[in-house]
């Protein structure tokens, strides 16, 4: 892995042992469409790759989001993202639930999915099993459909 991805991984995998270590319950990890531990992209593999660990912590629920890519204000934005996320802001005026929510989230609407989907975690509305992985149409139906202020 290059340099920044091994940070990210180390500082993501910490963050959640860390939850572990406070005994948390249920815990969100909001990762990337199409990540595996067996791709051979190296951002989907580091991505992957911390899935699987995360999910081999002693959590009651692991909930993984894998939205596309995340449109929003940001700080920091690499040129290439941030010309494809213009490209996604501009599609989605000709056609929001075709060219947008098919491979793009609104990063506000990720936070609400996240924030929701643990919500159904603790009060048991959510699917059965230890991880729910969820992609970008559930994203965009918690997020957005169900979320309510």
């Amino acid at each position: 892995m290059e340099k920044q991805r091994v940070i990210d991984y180390d500082l993501n995998l910490a963050l959640a042992k860390a939850a572990q270590k406070a005994s948390v319950k249920v815990y969100v990890l909001i990762s990337t469409g199409m990540a595996s531990s067996s791709s051979r992209a190296p951002y989907l593999k580091m991505k992957g790759e911390l899935e699987d660990a995360v999910s081999e912590l002693d959590f009651e629920k692991v909930v993984i989001l894998r939205p596309g890519l995340l449109v929003g204000d940001r700080e920091d934005s690499r040129p290439p993202e941030y010309a494809v996320r213009i490209i996604a802001l501009g599609l989605s005026k000709i056609s929001k639930s075709y060219f947008f929510d098919t491979w793009a989230n609104p990063a506000d609407e990720v936070g609400k999915a996240a924030v929701l989907a643990g919500l159904k975690c603790l009060d048991g509305t959510a699917p059965g099993g230890k991880v729910w992985t969820m992609g970008i149409s559930e994203i965009v139906r918690l997020g957005r459909t169900e979320w309510k202020q």
